[in-house]
């Protein structure tokens, strides 16, 4: 048993922390808001020595899972954003600021509440989870478009933080419905185990696993 948590904590060391830092850039702050159906996303994000800022056109935004909602409907408060709905913008990283880009990817926020009883305006806040990717190319003129090929910058991108939508009130028969005004994705920081957090345990497991089999050897 100690041969087996040994060879599991040395795997650990070779390959899962490798893993880690080829993890995607993750969001740690910043936004994305979007307001009325029709309206483009304007967002700027930012993590660990990068930042993101940027508006898009209108297109693909999920804005609800119901229209119109009633109090006690599951609202889907998705957004997926692409193409040209990611628009363009700025990147700096590491300290380096590249303007006047265009974007092309796919950002996928994936959230969902209960519309509570209500009879006037309402807002409402939920977890989100994100993944995307992003490439960005200098902007040349013309129709915005950036193969990868082509890409000045591109990274995967993942992050966590709270929803906000602001829903308004409407009365058919009397009845309160509701249908959607804005929505924003705020950012924030997740708690996820370092780099040098998981070679230490590994390391520590395999040295417990050791110590354990010397003494075994002793007793017999």
């Amino acid at each position: 048993m100690p041969r087996i948590v040994i060879v599991l904590c040395a795997f650990l060391l070779l390959t899962l922390t490798p893993s880690v830092k080829a993890d995607p850039l993750v969001i740690t702050g910043g936004s994305l808001s979007i307001t009325g159906i029709s309206d483009g996303p304007s967002y700027t994000v930012f993590g660990d020595n990068f930042s993101i800022g940027g508006s898009g056109e209108p297109g693909s935004f999920q804005a609800t899972s119901c229209f119109p909602c009633a109090s006690g409907n599951v609202l889907g408060l998705n957004a997926f954003v692409a193409g040209s709905s990611l628009g363009g913008g700025f990147v700096t990283i590491d300290g380096t600021t590249l303007n006047n880009l265009v974007f092309t990817g796919t950002w996928v926020f994936t959230a969902s509440a209960v519309i509570p009883a209500a009879t006037t305006n309402i807002s409402i806040t939920a977890p989100f989870t994100f993944a995307g990717n992003l490439n960005a190319c200098v902007f040349q003129g013309g129709p915005p478009n950036c193969s990868p090929g082509d890409a000045v910058f591109s990274t995967q991108l993942v992050g966590q933080g709270l929803v906000t939508v602001n829903l308004n009130v409407f009365f058919i028969n009397g009845n309160p419905l509701f249908q959607f005004n804005s929505i924003t994705y705020n950012f924030q920081p997740a708690e996820v185990p370092e780099p040098m957090t998981i070679t230490l345990l590994a390391a520590g497991l395999m040295g417990l696993g050791a110590k354990w089999k010397f003494a075994k050897k002793r007793r017999l």
